[in-house]
Order: C-alpha cells, then structure tokens, then sequence
C-alpha cells in the first residue's frame, strides 16, 4: 500500500482547508491543529504552523503506507535509505513512521495507515475526479526518480529533463523535475 499525503505547513489553517473543500477535497481527520483532506486520488495533511515561521507556507513530501517495518525492508533491499523512526521526535505525533532519505540528503515521512481504499470516484458525484498531484524539485532527478521507483511508486510517464510521473497504487501522483535544491510544490488536478 502506498498513497500520497504531502503535509501542508500553514499559520492560516482554517483559510487553507476552506481552499481544499472548495476544490472538492473532503476532511477525513481533523484534530484542529492537524487535519487530512481526501480526494479521489491522494490526501493532503494540513498542519498549523507559526506566522512567519520558515515553515509557514511550505509543503513536505509525504505517504501513507500500511506497514512501515515492511516498507522500510523493502525500500531498504531496493536500493534507498529508509529507518523507522518515532514522529514525535520529528514535528508531529503519529506514532512511529517510516523517513526515507534520498542521496542528497532530502527526507520525508510514510506514515502508517489502516486506509486500504484504491483512487476512484464516486459516480453519484457531479464533480471530476480528483488527485493530489506532488512535485518533487531536485538537482538530482535521476535520483528522485530512483528513490519513488524503489518504495514503490509506478512510472506514469518520463517528462523532459530527466523528469517523470509516477503514480502511487492506492492515490496521488509524484512527479519529479530539476531544481537548484530540493523542494515540493503541492497541486489538486482534475480529470477521468
């Protein structure tokens, strides 16, 4: 199991999910600082951050994945950097979690999840169907693009540069793109 849910940092929370409901996203968790927005395709967390901190404003890379001790075997056989470690020490509260480290040294969280749901729309909605869509800026790409293939992301498509998209089997797209640093810019598309 792997799905997308990249964390948004934002000292106007309330302002932000009202943004994600108006795109069609539904919150699934809300424990006020922290809250998860569900597509069809991916979620998208949403945690408080102080105004005019560094982090205000700023989206991480992040997962949802069943088993974090497996996917951090299985990550770790396939060639990237992966440990389990206790969230809490990091920025949130979620238990132990999975932080997968690329060559250059960027990290992000898969988190455990009991949420098994494929990506799929409900017919009896009028609106298309939604997907989080993340993109990873790397100097790197040909790194980035290893590091998705190995925790199990599937090649979508190459883009040029060196880019690709990949998609993650229960929800959400990745896609990678050169960068002076390492960086993710968070996005909601739509279509069939």
């Amino acid at each position: 199991m792997l799905r997308v849910r990249p964390v948004h940092y934002t000292s106007r929370i309330d302002e932000f999910a009202a943004e994600l409901e108006t795109q069609g996203l539904r919150c699934v968790e809300n424990h006020g600082s922290w809250r998860v927005y569900d597509s069809d395709s991916g979620k998208v967390g949403v945690h408080t951050a102080e105004a005019g901190s560094a982090e205000d404003g700023t989206t991480e890379l992040g997962f949802e994945v069943r088993d974090c001790e497996i996917f951090v075997r299985r990550t770790l056989e396939d060639g990237t950097q992966a440990e389990l470690v206790e969230s809490s020490l990091i920025k949130s509260a979620h238990g132990i979690t999975a932080r997968i480290t690329a060559p250059d040294g960027f990290t992000f969280l898969a988190d455990p999840s009991t949420d098994l749901r494929l990506p799929g729309a409900d017919p009896l909605l009028d609106h298309p169907r939604l997907a989080v869509t993340v993109t990873w800026r790397s100097p790197d790409v040909a790194a980035a693009n290893k590091v998705l293939t190995d925790i199990g992301a599937r090649l979508v498509a190459e883009r040029p540069g060196g880019g690709a998209l990949f998609r993650a089997k229960n929800g959400g797209f990745v896609a990678t793109a050169a960068g002076a640093a390492s960086g993710v810019e968070l996005e909601i598309t739509t279509g069939d």
